[in-house]
């Protein structure tokens, strides 16, 4: 029971019986016409009534049945609650005149849902910032930063019409066309004045093709072959084999167009993990960076572990001709294993080698990582490694206690990396490549866009990495790796013990090496700067072999509008 200093009749209906009703309504038209004092005021809030039939148990809660039958439901009438205005007499402006109103001691019948309906009507700005703090800690709780909210927007645009998008690009026509020719492009010719040993900023992504052939000589190696391929092909890069390579499903992702040196998105695809955030954003570097005119291009990327026709992929196989290589998406960042950007890795990573040095590090062959993916591999490595006391090669459990894992930081603590791949290549290298220690490997299976730049020639003072040699039979080594291949990956790491042994014994070769590989890997073909000439090199043999015009058609959406509000949903065509 609440005390009458604690009820406020404000907040009620006050719900009469018709019977009741009429005489009151007798009682005040007995009290004239002025209009004035209570029952003149309860007049006017009464008139605004309106009439409803219960349609419950016919009878109220509080046991109400004096006044109403309960075969045929009375009519009733709803009074909006009193206003404050009437709450007490005051013709005569008297305070001993005050009497509290009271309200009806019968409320009417309703279901529970229309009595929380009626108290959301009356409290809907209450409720409004119980559902906004209830996302916010669903967000907390569930969310990455901004999952639910960036889910609730989609769904909402959905159900809005998605008409705009398919409206024709402003940036369309001839008009457009002559602005972007009259731009300040550098036209640069073949530059002679720098070489190899020129100092330059590893991180300065605005380099131009002059530069980038002076300062990574050597790095297009891949992309001369691709071009060279579809030139020679009996399968030119017409805009029939675009849409064949791009109705890939399984493996096409992405689907681009760079059109006046800006880059638009035709098809998204999430794929596993952040490999497309960070695909886009690495290509947006490259492509808002360039001082030069690039081609208006269009294809399709992908973004699994394994390459596929006619697309940009992270790897290939040796047979797979058609396929374009691009720069892996962690030379943009890697949030899953490394977190922040590759550029603040490369920093800590220089900070962690000045610390340290050659001497600080421990005289082992470090590995970490899962054995669910690139099984036979890296079993095979642990294997051939068990047992010595150079071996620091573990399986990591990632679901297990994280007090065993090494931030990829660390991993530079060690003189020795075992390198085994992954389902194809093994993301990690071009991290492992920023340290100044030595990988241990065997010959690559799975190729990227620089590992044709290894030197394992171990007569070369130049050596950057180390392979393990074939056995003395090789026939095991090169066997079918698809039908059997827990025996040709033993066979590959079979003598990894006589390789540690020289190594430890040649303490100043070893350095060398690593010295090799900080100089010619880090300090140049695994820099930011390496990874946007890169692109730009490869737009361009691109666009040397496509055999169509590109433009804008309005079903693309620019990166920066594909960044703040998605991948819109197309409407499907009209019949």
């Amino acid at each position: 029971m609440f005390s009458r200093s604690q009820h406020h009749p404000e907040d009620e209906e006050t719900v009469l019986p018709l019977t009741a009703v009429a005489g009151a309504s007798g009682e005040r038209a007995g009290a004239g016409s002025s209009g004035k004092g209570r029952n003149g005021d309860r007049e006017t809030q009464q008139g605004d009534a309106e009439k409803y039939f219960d349609d419950e148990d016919g009878h109220d809660k509080h046991g109400a049945d004096d006044y109403h039958d309960d075969e045929d439901a009375e009519e009733r009438l709803v009074l909006p609650a009193p206003s404050p205005a009437w709450k007490y007499s005051s013709a005569s402006g008297s305070s001993n005149n005050k009497q509290p109103h009271q309200p009806s001691s019968s409320s009417s019948s309703s279901s529970p849902l229309r009595r929380i309906a009626r108290r959301l009507r009356q409290r809907w700005f209450s409720t409004l910032l119980y559902l906004a703090a209830l996302l916010v800690v669903l967000n907390m709780v569930f969310g990455d930063g901004s999952n639910i909210g960036v889910r609730v927007s989609s769904f909402a645009r959905k159900l809005a019409s998605s008409k705009s998008w398919s409206a024709a690009n402003s940036l369309t026509g001839t008009g457009a066309e002559a602005s972007w020719a009259k731009a300040a492009w550098v036209e640069e010719p073949v530059r002679t004045d720098l070489h190899y040993d020129t100092p330059f900023n590893r991180d300065d992504l605005t380099l131009t093709e002059g530069e980038c052939d002076a300062f990574f000589p050597g790095l297009w190696k891949d992309i001369e072959r691709a071009e060279h391929y579809y030139a020679r092909s009996r399968n030119p890069w017409s805009r029939d084999y675009l849409e064949r390579s791009c109705s890939d499903e399984t493996f096409s992702q992405l689907r681009v167009v760079i059109y006046h040196n800006r880059l638009y998105i035709k098809k998204y695809k999430q794929s596993d993990f952040t490999r497309t955030q960070t695909t886009l954003s690495l290509l947006q570097q490259a492509i808002t960076s360039s001082r030069e005119r690039l081609p208006n291009v269009e294809f399709c990327m992908d973004l699994q572990d394994w390459g596929s026709h006619g697309l940009f992929s992270l790897s290939r196989a040796p047979q797979q001709d058609d396929v374009w290589l691009m720069p892996d998406y962690a030379f943009f960042a890697w949030k899953e294993h490394i977190g922040g950007s590759y550029k603040e890795f490369r920093e800590k990573s220089a900070e962690l080698e000045k610390q340290i040095g050659w001497e600080g590090k421990v005289n082992k062959l470090f590995w970490r990582g899962s054995i669910h993916v690139g099984t036979e591999d890296r079993e095979a490595m642990l294997a051939a490694a068990k047992g010595y006391p150079w071996n620091d090669a573990q399986p990591l459990d990632w679901s297990g206690d994280r007090h065993e894992w090494v931030s990829m930081i660390d991993h530079c603590k060690w003189k020795f990396h075992g390198f085994p791949e992954g389902n194809t290549y093994s993301g990690r290298l071009r991290y492992l490549q920023h340290c100044r220690s030595v990988i241990v490997t065997h010959e690559p299976r799975w190729i990227q866009h620089w590992t044709h730049l290894y030197n394992a020639n171990s007569s070369s003072p130049d050596q950057n990495i180390v392979f393990v040699p074939l056995p003395k039979d090789t026939k095991a080594a090169k066997g079918d790796i698809d039908k059997d291949p827990a025996a040709v990956y033993g066979a590959l790491w079979e003598r990894l013990p006589e390789v540690m042994d020289e190594l430890l014994r040649d303490d100043a070769k070893a350095k060398r090496i690593a010295d090799n590989q900080w100089t010619f890997m880090r300090e140049r073909y695994v820099s930011p700067a390496s990874a946007a000439c890169y692109w730009r090199k490869a737009l361009k043999a691109f666009g040397r072999v496509q055999n169509y015009d590109v433009d804008l058609t309005g079903r693309e959406i620019s990166y920066e509008d594909h960044m703040l509000n998605g991948f819109p949903q197309w409407p499907i065509p009209e019949a």
